[in-house]
């Protein structure tokens, strides 16, 4: 993959060189074949770690500062990454070239972001770090298989449309199971071996299924039945809102790891409604609320999800009794 991610570390730390001084720390992380360059300016030290597969761009930067520092980034190509801080004295924030705040990482938290081409400033407190991370070829994401990962669907948008601006996911735990799963990783890489490109692919969807779980153990596992059936409702009216009639109540129980018939037990225990019904009223107000928005059928067939005018028509007067027509001229 080629390299589109520039670290611009010699603008503090001067060039760097390719033996590690007698007095350097260790890196955190040991990537397996890596590009490896040590940096050092008086007592501050850089170890900055490349290796590039096929699918994904890896790299690990432990940084030993006595001072704060602002380092300076340049993305030269729009991509999808993975930002791991392993460590860190404390957070560490991604602006634009123009100063604003765009994402922050705390130590042992991760996030995805889509970050377009453009130039960045990395800002770090006095302290040592170690950022891992990776960027990927989007298109691994293909034929609804991004489904099962609600927590990276704006971030992928972002991508397929290629917008201006970056887009991040939420923060994950990213303690000792992840560390030890990307130590191991690493340490595995093989140069020069078409097997390896398959290895870092399969390591690089167990750190995606890895991330899904740590998402779902922060932010959604629950024992509670009527919080567990108002994240479902949330949930599905936040996808609906985006997808319309594409969302499938049994996508919602798969992300929250339960059957979707338990969820409809508890659906009709708690709101004496019918999840279905709810999921298809939702998709109903969509339809009404673009009607009332002056939007053309085609318009708002492919809005809400529909193959084509004559199927949202279907849809529409079997919910209202009335087609779109009928309702626009009521």
């Amino acid at each position: 993959m080629i390299k589109s991610l520039q670290l611009k570390l010699s603008i503090h730390f001067g060039m760097p060189r390719h033996a590690a001084p007698a007095d350097a720390p260790l890196p955190m992380i040991s990537i397996r074949h890596a590009t490896a360059q040590h940096y050092r300016q008086g007592t501050d030290f850089a170890i900055a770690q490349e290796f590039d597969a096929r699918d994904c761009y890896l790299y690990s930067y432990d940084i030993y500062l006595l001072e704060k520092l602002t380092i300076p980034i340049r993305t030269d190509m729009a991509d999808l990454h993975v930002f791991y801080l392993l460590q860190g004295d404390g957070a560490v924030t991604l602006h634009a070239d123009t100063g604003e705040p765009l994402t922050s990482l705390s130590p042992k938290r991760a996030r995805f972001v889509y970050l377009p081409s453009e130039h960045y400033h990395l800002h770090l407190a006095s302290g040592s770090y170690c950022l891992f991370g990776f960027y990927f070829d989007g298109g691994l994401f293909r034929d609804g298989n991004e489904r099962p990962f609600s927590f990276l669907h704006d971030v992928i948008e972002a991508y397929r449309a290629n917008l201006p601006e970056p887009v991040g996911s939420i923060d994950f735990p990213a303690g000792e199971h992840t560390l030890n799963q990307i130590r191991r990783f690493c340490q595995h890489i093989k140069k020069g071996d078409i097997e390896n490109e398959k290895f870092v692919l399969q390591e690089l969807i167990g750190l995606l299924k890895l991330a899904k779980e740590k998402i779902y153990d922060a932010y959604e596992r629950t024992s509670d039945p009527e919080l567990l059936i108002q994240r479902c409702r949330d949930l599905l009216a936040g996808r609906i809102a985006e997808h319309g009639n594409a969302v499938r109540i049994r996508d919602i129980a798969n992300q929250l790891h339960v059957r979707h018939e338990y969820l409809s037990r508890l659906h009709q225990q708690y709101y004496q409604q019918k999840l279905n019904d709810y999921r298809d009223a939702l998709v109903t107000e969509k339809i009404r609320g673009l009607l009332d928005e002056r939007y053309s059928p085609q318009e708002i067939s492919h809005l809400c999800g529909f193959p084509g005018v004559s199927e949202l028509n279907r849809y529409f007067k079997r919910k209202t009794g009335m087609t779109p027509p009928q309702y626009r001229r009521r």
